[in-house]
């Protein structure tokens, strides 16, 4: 039962990381300090936005930047049935796991669907583009490399007819398009439920570990592993790295003691 008390020489605690910081207190009282746990690596919901009907679509790499911030990543990026995900959009959620706590997961963003071009040099690249395929119609060749299903949708987004040939596209819509595609704006409301993000950010403040053992600095015989502690690592496999290694350190110290 949870009234049962064991004894040992060493304790290793390697429980992962809590949602609530509640949760550390036992931790608290033997003088340890606890870095407030929020969540990373979670997926960008934007719900009942037209582009969630796009699910599956992927590009292999758009720029995706949190609007008043400074946070901005690049790398493959996930059209889903709530919103946006991919490499792109965890590792924009591992650095802001703090800020965007801050602002309840409610902020916007600028995805750059072309990120080898900005507005202006997409601009002049579709002035080329009129002359180079006149005759063709804009939806019926996608000239970017894009998914098509994501070019009909930017196309209709900007109200851009099916039918229309890039000759006759006129500078208002071409302006338009040109921005839907470098710096289109979205609105994200919400997260992944807290249960389902990969990590949390926060945990024993790493300053009262030893590195080198993964032994409490505040008291003797109690070590760590894993998430429990304040680490949190970009998507890639880091998260699983920093578990097995100071798992393997602190299992190795205490063998040794």
């Amino acid at each position: 039962g949870n009234d049962q008390q064991l004894e040992a020489d060493y304790v290793c605690v390697a429980c992962g990381g809590y949602p609530k910081s509640a949760m550390f207190e036992w931790l608290k009282q033997l003088g340890h300090s606890i870095s407030e746990p929020v969540p990373s690596l979670f997926t960008f919901n934007m719900p009942g936005h037209p582009i969630t009907k796009l699910m599956g679509v992927s590009v292999t790499n758009a720029r995706v930047k949190i609007i008043a911030t400074k946070l901005e990543q690049d790398g493959p990026l996930l059209i889903t049935h709530w919103g946006l995900s991919g490499p792109a959009i965890l590792k924009l959620s591992a650095w802001g796991a703090r800020e965007l706590s801050t602002k309840d997961w409610q902020f916007s963003i600028h995805v750059n669907w072309l990120p080898e071009y900005n507005e202006h040099s997409l601009r002049e690249r579709m002035q080329e583009l009129r002359f180079e395929m006149a005759a063709q119609k804009i939806s019926g060749k996608n000239p970017f490399g894009l998914p098509n299903r994501l070019w009909e949708f930017m196309l209709e987004q900007c109200g851009i007819k099916a039918e229309i040939r890039w000759a006759d596209l006129p500078a208002k819509l071409q302006v338009q398009l040109a921005k839907m595609l470098t710096a289109g704006e979205f609105q994200v409301k919400g997260k992944t439920t807290f249960k389902e993000e990969f990590v949390t950010a926060g945990g024993i403040t790493l300053s009262e570990i030893d590195a080198n053992t993964m032994m409490s600095k505040k008291a003797a015989g109690l070590f760590f592993a894993g998430e429990t502690m304040d680490v949190d690592g970009v998507t890639g496999g880091f998260n699983f790295q920093h578990a097995w290694t100071s798992g393997f350190i602190a299992a190795r110290s205490i063998a040794q003691m």
